[in-house]
């Protein structure tokens, strides 16, 4: 890896992926919260409202019918004077009971008119909502379990020893090398010693870079399918 990493709090990345993990949450929620409250205004509309005015317009018109033949009647009757009967009540019942019948009239061509400009709302609403969907189910738990991936991979990183492998090896051959060049006796034992603290050295050193490598190559992987990020 080329340059110097700048890390200063692997744990950041565990805050920030809780703080994630909350989002997804609350979001999804809301959404669902929001789909809820459309498809029950949908439903009392349609189920309630429709079927309700459906019955109440031929019910207000009969009605109508109804009172405008009391007052028929009432208008063709004459008292024992020869004068005729008051017919006012009549007439204000006609008039009640055609302001009903409007009235449920509207009311039912207007629920019409909600239920199909609702209907278009609806659509428009789902797709607006699916890039937000998509972030919930895909994107966003792809992104927590990469953030836990880097912070593994990170840890990993950070637990490599300030002074490398490579370059205690290197000091310890530089040593030996010096001891040879000033002429200090040294057994064939304290050689073979020697020997075997290098090559502890190196496969220590191999060990260490392939754990680190496999770790950070977790970083680019993406979730197994089913998987989901706790």
């Amino acid at each position: 890896m080329a340059g110097e990493a700048n890390i200063t709090d692997v744990a950041a990345l565990d805050e920030f992926r809780r703080a994630l993990i909350k989002f997804r949450e609350e979001v999804g929620v809301a959404v669902a919260e929001a789909d809820s409250e459309v498809k029950s205004t949908f439903v009392w509309l349609e189920r309630d409202r429709m079927l309700h005015w459906r019955r109440m317009v031929p019910r207000l018109d009969e009605e109508l019918v109804g009172a405008k033949s009391a007052l028929y009647r009432k208008e063709m009757q004459t008292m024992g004077t020869g004068k005729r009967p008051s017919i006012i009540d009549e007439k204000k019942a006609v008039e009640r009971a055609k302001r009903r019948a409007e009235d449920a009239r509207d009311r039912l061509e207007k629920t019409r008119r909600w239920l199909a400009t609702l209907d278009r709302d609806v659509s428009l609403f789902k797709g607006a909502m699916s890039p937000i969907a998509t972030m919930i189910d895909r994107d966003l738990p792809d992104g927590i379990l990469r953030l836990r991936n880097m912070a593994l991979a990170l840890e990993a990183y950070l637990a490599t020893p300030t002074v490398s492998l490579g370059e205690q090896l290197e000091r310890a051959r530089t040593k030996v090398a010096s001891m040879r060049r000033g002429g200090d006796a040294q057994s064939a034992a304290e050689e073979a010693q020697a020997d075997r603290e290098r090559a502890e050295l190196e496969s220590d050193e191999r060990a260490l870079a392939a754990a680190r490598d496999e770790a950070l190559r977790a970083i680019g992987e993406r979730p197994a399918s089913g998987e989901r990020s706790s």
